[in-house]
């Protein structure tokens, strides 16, 4: 292993001899463009709410296999995993539907969507996208329900114009990592002239078992296969007026749910396949009226399926359970330049989700067996209708930010056991932020913001086996509610940024699992039978502090450590899941332009302060998870159209567990990534 890498370094300041005569690196810059917070574009640094970025360059060098993976590095962000082919952020504190996922600005969030860790975000492709921001804290003035614990907004490549004669573009991607974890590949094409910019590429990946670190056994079942593809077509219809056309793809097979194996409950558990698709088309159109500064329009389409695989250990059949969700959404939006110094959003959006659902069992004469229904009722549906304005003003060195959105929801189940209830929530939620600049280095701000989640046919229809628990229907849930408040200082100078943001988010009417009977009985096949009520009144409190600096052309560090408390005053108990006291330290080295390299660690405390079903979950050891390490040792090489990209993984081969997670992670591992362009 260290003899690969020191080859694959060497062979890098090999090829340098001859090209570079000079050090020339880039300096930290903090004025990268953001739109998540205010739905338009403003600098990162001039942002009133707590940001995490995450570049394209960067996302290349770390040549992530998943989406989860390339996130786990990010300020604010606590990736645990149920599986191998899941991956749900944590952010402050919360995850799943009380977080939103955006796809160039189209909620990934359906009526489908679980609580708790879950794999949506696995669906997409980590090398089609160009940049993820991550605002942490309340986003549902800005994006609407599930956005209580922040909001990660993935951008997705652009294609880009050509002011010279139409010219193809290309690029072969490869990717290897020992012990058979990943074989990974891209190939992406692009067409650019003064019209009319194309991109497209497909991957294919191959994830082998779980290799944990030493005395580990390699975790199995885990691996599985994965299919994306991508094309995104933009046509310039004058000077002032764009056509946007996309379309995703993605298909994951044989995806194990290793924990409920691992528990001896059940022989199959898997997801097979599992996929998800989207297309959609924005117009975009500029003017010189200041009222419509920019109007942009969108309508998407999506399609989500997975069908789930499971065998009882003591049962010689089969159960297959299919949910498809078929989502369309319209998004239109207006941005004002009221004058030099107030912009305002404002707009309207609906999503309506149609379920698919059905279940049946395959007897061990090879005979079909169709059950009553699904996990959902079947023909189930979802819509929501939003209006929404945000206004950022300025005015010498203060900044304001306010804002309002109205959503109005219907759920339509027809059930043929629990019958038929048409259930109409609504929520009205603000925000008011403001940003003082005590000098052109340092600034304060406070926010303080209202947010919610709409219950969704997960919510009030489940019928069947969710982790640990056999779930029935409650048709009378609310939204949960938010009321966050939040204090920021960041302060920046030329090779210096730091920050901190302390804030405490009061949630009512939360939605959790409750002991409850069915038919009369308190489990089915043995397993415990719940159901979800608004039970719950909790705070989550805690800081998130930054901190990175440019020593020199060549050398940069970077610090960062999150906090989080979770208290359930109902239940006088922590919340579930709550990550431990965390953070990285790192640093990068550029000897020279094309060449650098990136040593960096991740810590996490042990945490021991568990709630019941924290107690009562098998992922989470007795006691609770203990504390880790992982450090990690990376170089990578860039020059003309080549992109060479190495990495060694928890050096140390560190044995751990991401608190909360359902497998162990990976232990030392090796890779590399080959990218050559045309």
């Amino acid at each position: 292993m260290k003899k690969l890498l020191l080859l694959a370094f060497l062979l890098q300041l090999g090829w340098l001899r001859a090209q570079v005569t000079s050090v020339q690196t880039d300096t930290i810059t903090f004025d990268e463009v953001v739109i998540v917070a205010q739905r338009s574009s403003e600098k990162h640094y001039v942002s009133l709410s707590a940001i995490s970025l995450l570049q394209e360059k960067q996302i290349r060098q770390i040549s992530p296999g998943t989406l989860p993976e390339a996130m786990e590095r990010m300020p604010g962000i606590w990736m645990q995993r149920t599986n191998l082919g899941g991956g749900s952020p944590f952010i402050r504190g919360l995850t799943g539907y009380q977080t939103l996922i955006l796809i160039d600005g189209i909620r990934l969030n359906n009526a489908t969507f679980r609580s708790g860790p879950n794999q949506y975000l696995n669906t997409v492709d980590p090398l089609m996208c160009s940049k993820i921001e991550v605002m942490r804290g309340s986003g549902s003035v800005q994006y609407g329900s599930d956005a209580i614990g922040g909001t990660v907004y993935i951008q997705t490549i652009e294609p880009e114009y050509s002011n010279q004669k139409p010219r193809i573009t290309g690029s072969v991607y490869g990717k290897w990592m020992s012990d058979n974890m990943e074989k990974s590949t891209r190939v992406q094409l692009g067409f650019s002239s003064k019209k009319v910019a194309l991109v497209s590429g497909f991957s294919i990946k191959k994830f082998g078992d779980i290799h944990p670190g030493k005395q580990g056994k390699v975790i199995s079942p885990t691996g599985y296969s994965d299919f994306s593809g991508d094309l995104k077509l933009k046509i310039k219809l004058d000077h002032s007026k764009e056509m946007i056309f996309a379309l995703q793809h993605n298909i994951q097979q044989d995806v194990p749910l290793y924990h409920q194996i691992q528990s001896g409950a059940f022989s199959l558990y898997s997801f097979d396949p599992q996929q998800r698709s989207m297309a959609y088309l924005k117009f975009k159109m500029y003017t010189s009226q200041p009222l419509f500064s920019q109007i942009n329009a969108k309508l998407s389409v999506q399609y989500s399926f997975e069908q789930r695989n499971m065998r009882k250990s003591t049962a010689n059949h089969t159960v297959v359970e299919k949910d498809g969700v078929s989502t369309t959404g319209f998004i239109l939006e207006n941005i004002s330049t009221l004058s030099e110094k107030w912009t305002a959003t404002t707009g309207v959006e609906t999503y309506y989700d149609h379920i698919a659902s059905s279940a049946y069992t395959i007897l061990t004469d090879g005979v079909s067996q169709k059950s009553d229904r699904g996990l959902y009722p079947d023909n189930s549906s979802m819509m929501s209708t939003s209006f929404f304005t945000i206004n950022k003003i300025e005015r010498g060195r203060l900044t304001i930010q306010t804002g309002a959105r109205y959503n109005f929801i219907e759920l339509v189940v027809d059930d043929p056991l629990f019958g038929r209830s048409h259930i109409t929530p609504n929520a009205l939620v603000g925000l008011l932020n403001a940003g003082w600049a005590l000098s052109p280095s340092f600034r304060i701000s406070v926010s303080t913001s209202t947010a919610y989640r709409a219950p969704n046919i997960s919510d009030v229809s489940s019928l069947g086996i969710a982790d640990f628990r056999y779930e029935v229907p409650n048709f009378q849930l609310k939204p949960e509610k938010a009321f966050n408040m939040e204090l920021g200082f960041q302060f920046v100078r030329e090779g210096w940024f730091a920050s901190l943001f302390l804030y405490r988010n009061l949630l009512t009417d939360l939605i959790d699992n409750v002991k409850t009977t069915y038919m009369g009985q308190d489990s089915i096949d043995g397993i415990q039978v719940y159901h979800r009520e608004n039970i719950h009144r909790a705070i989550i409190r805690g800081a998130e502090a930054e901190l990175t600096h440019d020593f020199s052309n060549s050398l940069s560090a970077r610090v960062y450590a999150i906090y989080t408390y979770g208290f359930n005053s109902e239940n006088d108990e922590p919340i579930r899941r709550i990550p431990p006291f965390n953070g990285y330290v790192g640093g990068i080295y550029r000897p020279l332009r094309q060449l650098s390299f990136d040593v960096g660690m991740m810590f996490a405390s042990s945490q021991n302060r568990l709630s019941h079903g924290d107690i009562d979950d098998d992922r989470i050891a007795d006691g609770g998870t203990p504390g880790w390490t992982s450090v990690h040792i990376e170089s990578h090489f860039e020059w003309k159209k080549l992109k060479f990209n190495t990495g060694l993984e928890n050096i140390f081969n560190t044995l751990y567990r991401v608190h909360g997670s359902g497998v162990d992670a990976p232990g030392r591992r090796f890779w590399v990534s080959l990218t050559i362009g045309f």
